[in-house]
């Protein structure tokens, strides 16, 4: 039995933030942008795929939707390493659910402290020059764009194609009130597919 695909903990963006981002991703890492949406990541690489589906569907089912907000431009030590956007998570919703899903972590990665971030430029699969000229001209540069957080997906990585959504879990609290839930956007990769990976691999940060 070969190894299992490689599956990931992921909050998509809504339509809106999706549309922003998408803008900077294609034009200077239109791999990535082709390979998955724009999202925060809450756990890289699962360990355990069956109990992944128990306790994300478990934790989504008691969490509320909640607002978050993408602000300042950033970089992982220097550009080639990747550019990516901060989160302001005013109510602690996106700290929460990774706290409450930091165990399905691989060890490699929960070695990393937590940093909340929306990748703009992924370092495997845009060139460090590329990378500079993306940080000379994102550097300073203030989103402050809101983004609803409705739903927490768990995502398998195809080489080939890049990641899907495996199952989707809708935040529903019992004290939701009605008519807040919105599906996330499940455009942003097709707005992307027209550039897809040739032989790169992209697991993204």
């Amino acid at each position: 039995m070969g190894a299992l695909p490689r599956r990931a903990v992921v909050l998509f963006l809504d339509d809106a933030a999706s549309i922003a981002v998408d803008e900077i991703r294609m034009r200077w890492d239109p791999v990535m942008c082709g390979r998955i949406g724009g999202h925060i990541t809450l756990v890289h690489d699962v360990v355990d795929h069956e109990l992944a589906l128990t306790r994300v569907a478990a934790v989504a089912s008691s969490t509320a939707p909640f607002a978050i907000r993408l602000t300042d431009t950033a970089h992982w030590g220097e550009s080639a390493f990747g550019v990516y956007l901060h989160v302001d998570d005013p109510t602690g919703g996106v700290m929460s659910l990774h706290k409450q899903l930091a165990d399905l972590e691989e060890p490699r990665w929960a070695r990393v402290s937590f940093r909340a971030h929306c990748t703009l430029v992924h370092s495997r699969t845009t060139a460090p020059t590329v990378a500079a000229r993306a940080w000379a001209e994102l550097d300073g540069f203030h989103a402050g764009w809101d983004v609803a957080i409705a739903a927490v997906d768990i995502v398998e990585l195809d080489e080939a194609t890049g990641w899907r959504t495996v199952e989707r879990f809708a935040l529903r609290h019992p004290d939701e009130v009605p008519g807040w839930h919105r599906e996330p956007s499940e455009s942003s990769s097709e707005r992307c597919s027209a550039v897809r990976s040739t032989g790169e691999r992209g697991d993204d940060r």
